[in-house]
């Protein structure tokens, strides 16, 4: 086999991998980054979050499409965590002195996912 004909059959399972894509995030490109260590993405199971990391810091810029894909991302969930900790479980500062009260599901994304949110 030619090295042409072998990057094109390579080409086109990538293509035929990206477009059969059933994973957790919206596309294969997104969920390899995510898998990296020095990946410029940001991902929070805890609020569904997407973001881009900024350059020294611990911060980062949110995402509402994917900058990989352009596919809409799903809409974060930070607040509607603080909502349900505070009106559910009445814990109005769950960062702060109620910490240690905030429900084990709601350090992950198992809290949503239960809501079917």
């Amino acid at each position: 086999m030619h090295k042409q004909e072998m990057f094109l059959n390579i080409e086109r399972e990538i293509k035929e991998e990206k477009q059969n894509y059933k994973g957790v995030h919206c596309c294969l490109t997104m969920d390899s980054e995510l898998l990296g260590r020095q990946t410029i993405f940001h991902y929070s199971l805890q609020y569904r979050e997407y973001g881009i990391r900024l350059p020294e810091s611990t911060g980062y810029v949110l995402m509402d499409h994917c900058i990989a894909c352009g596919q809409k991302l799903p809409v974060c969930l930070r607040e509607k965590w603080f909502d349900i900790l505070e009106y559910e479980y009445g814990l109005d500062r769950p960062r702060e002195e109620d910490k240690k009260k905030i429900p084990k599901e709601f350090l992950t994304d198992e809290w949503w996912k239960e809501r079917g949110l």
